[in-house]
């Protein structure tokens, strides 16, 4: 193999290298980087947020669909545990999720998984004081990020039930149960 051919594949090869550290930086950077600037956007931390009914001009999601009402919560466990109660509506389709500051969904519970009226979840890192669960259904859901965020979803099933749906959703709660500092 002559010396310009030897050069060239060397070339290749580190071009080879630094385009695949390029786009593992990428895959890494880029979803904390969407969260973090989602989460300046949201508010206070561990404190729910109640959107309206989302319109062009004003989302609090990401691809929000106009038949679903949402509430979100940015979380900060550095502050303590969180506690997380929501009152779920069977006659149509609710969830709440959980997710890291890399965007990755680490908890769901839907109207089906859940067989009371509510929804009792102490979220909380490895290491922390758990503090009482009081309801009958709960679940204690270790984050595996110090921030991130909890959305809760209702499905708008028929225009007449708007506003009991809305009225519902604002029953939910959000809040630091046990200060760690």
């Amino acid at each position: 193999m002559s010396e310009r051919a030897r050069q060239r594949w060397i070339w290749i090869g580190i071009t080879l290298l630094v385009a695949m550290l390029v786009h593992l930086w990428t895959l890494r950077a880029i979803p904390r980087m969407v969260m973090r600037r989602l989460l300046g956007r949201m508010g206070e931390p561990n404190t729910i947020h109640y959107g309206g009914r989302p319109r062009a001009g004003r989302r609090q999601v990401a691809r929000p669909s106009p038949d679903m009402l949402y509430a979100a919560c940015p979380y900060d466990l550095s502050r303590g545990p969180l506690l997380i109660t929501a009152r779920v509506p069977h006659s149509t389709y609710w969830s709440v999720s959980a997710f890291d500051s890399a965007t990755n969904n680490f908890f769901v519970r839907n109207d089906r998984q859940v067989t009371g009226d509510s929804l009792e979840v102490i979220l909380m890192r490895h290491g922390q004081p758990q503090p009482p669960v009081t309801a009958p259904e709960h679940a204690i859901v270790f984050a595996p990020t110090q921030r991130g965020v909890v959305l809760f979803r209702t499905v708008i099933d028929d225009e007449k039930n708007l506003s009991a749906l809305t009225e519902l959703l604002h029953q939910d709660r959000c809040e630091t149960v046990m200060h760690t500092r």
